[in-house]
């Protein structure tokens, strides 16, 4: 409504007809309650859009009500205050998935720049669900409670996450697990159906790189870090794009054109785009995924470098490349987190580790000693020069066997682990809960 319309029916001196006074009357509260709700989200807000705060004060009273206030709403406002986390690096030359919506609630935690909540459905000690405690002795950057995104029977239930600053947490499970869905809720692309988000982290700090990442072919690799650059980190220069290059391992393919990248190539600028911002969390889906073994090996020396510099998490399917970088591991199926923790943990809970010790010369009494050690379960000869000994746990194993062996001076062949990795454990853990 025009603004001397608005003013006549507030004077009563307008020449509106009389029986349009009851229908005019309610309209202008409602418009005088819609523009100073807009001058005091105005005034308590950090940071606005486009425009200096005094020039969105004099849209929001001088163009004409409601538009002013309209536009402040849809184009001023600044909606990284709506989601309840500061705005993170988008993910970058994917699909940002097919159910986009507002992020999930995010409650303050103990660190910096976190947002306000909404919806806040389970916050505090009380109403947390098994799992979501962080280890004493690291505060963690990303907590979840009770996450819960259902597509009718699948997706992700009740998932209490916890991961510690500075690590590399590897989740792990079939397809379909749920692993994309989790890191989809993470990341602020899709929204739960309930639960909530604490991230711990500073403004601009988070970065995403999709399994998949696509650029424009007719771009160069620096380019198109240049362009990530702008977006996420405008104020860091062009020194960063040279140094998110060569951290990926991509320095010397800086002026090639894109479309000639082979699939590993492409992935390492996926993830120099996430590093061009200095991320304080990094969220990669399956980094590995389709490499070949020596394009794996690189990819994953390039992530376990970032341990304790900045917090990974990052999807697998491949157990062994997850045993090989992730000192934290979250185990899923059928959309539940059935553990999480340490990988060497995981390993001494369900397994009992065991190694295979041949011996040149006679192993009975090296067997003997071996099965007197408080640690050893079992020790005794499986072949003509061959000793099988289970231990309570890797480390104690790992100690204690060479330490037998040079205590009884025996002249050691061979020493080899059987069955003490990610995969038999995530069998026996995946069978036993069955």
């Amino acid at each position: 409504m025009p603004n001397h319309l608005l003013a006549a029916a507030a004077s009563g001196s307008g020449k509106l007809p009389p029986n349009l006074l009851p229908a005019v009357v309610p309209l202008l509260v409602l418009i005088l309650a819609l523009d100073a709700y807009c001058l005091i989200d105005l005034a308590r807000a950090k940071s606005v859009r486009h425009m200096p705060k005094w020039v969105w004060v004099l849209v929001i009273l001088f163009i004409s009500a409601p538009i002013g206030a309209l536009v402040y709403l849809f184009i001023g406002r600044d909606r990284g205050r709506d989601s309840g986390r500061d705005a993170g690096a988008p993910a970058v030359g994917g699909d940002a998935g097919t159910d986009q919506g507002p992020a999930a609630p995010v409650h303050p935690g103990p660190g910096t720049g976190t947002g306000r909540g909404v919806d806040q459905e389970t916050d505090g000690a009380a109403d947390r669900h098994p799992g979501d405690q962080a280890p004493a002795d690291c505060r963690p950057i990303v907590t979840t409670s009770g996450l819960t995104r259902d597509y009718g029977g699948a997706g992700l239930f009740d998932v209490g996450l916890v991961v510690p600053r500075g690590s590399i947490y590897g989740l792990v499970g079939p397809n379909g697990a749920g692993k994309t869905t989790l890191l989809s809720l993470l990341s602020a692309t899709r929204r739960p159906d309930r639960g909530t988000i604490s991230m711990h982290i500073g403004h601009n700090r988070i970065a995403v790189c999709p399994d998949v990442p696509e650029f424009d072919g007719w771009l160069t690799a620096a380019e198109v870090t240049d362009l990530a650059r702008s977006l996420v980190a405008p104020a860091a220069g062009r020194q960063a794009v040279a140094t998110a290059l060569a951290a990926a391992g991509l320095a010397g393919s800086a002026g090639r054109r894109v479309g000639g990248f082979s699939r590993g190539m492409l992935q390492r600028l996926g993830l120099a785009c996430a590093l061009v911002g200095e991320p304080e969390l990094l969220i990669l889906d399956e980094p590995t995924s389709a490499l070949d073994p020596a394009g794996r090996a690189e990819m994953l020396s390039l992530v376990a470098a970032m341990r304790g510099r900045r917090t990974v998490i990052f999807s697998s399917h491949i157990l062994a490349d997850v045993q090989r970088i992730a000192d934290q591991v979250g185990i899923l199926r059928d959309g539940r987190l059935l553990y999480q923790g340490a990988t060497k943990d995981l390993i001494d809970t369900y397994l009992e580790p065991s190694w295979l010790v041949r011996i040149a010369g006679d192993l009975h009494p090296v067997a003997a000693a071996l099965a007197g050690e408080p640690w050893a379960t079992r020790a005794e000869p499986v072949g003509a020069d061959t000793i099988r000994v289970d231990a309570t746990s890797i480390e104690a194993g790992e100690r204690g066997i060479p330490a037998v062996l040079a205590g009884c001076g025996a002249r050691q062949v061979s020493c080899e682990p059987v069955a003490a990795d990610l995969e038999s454990a995530f069998l026996a853990l995946t069978g036993a809960s069955s």
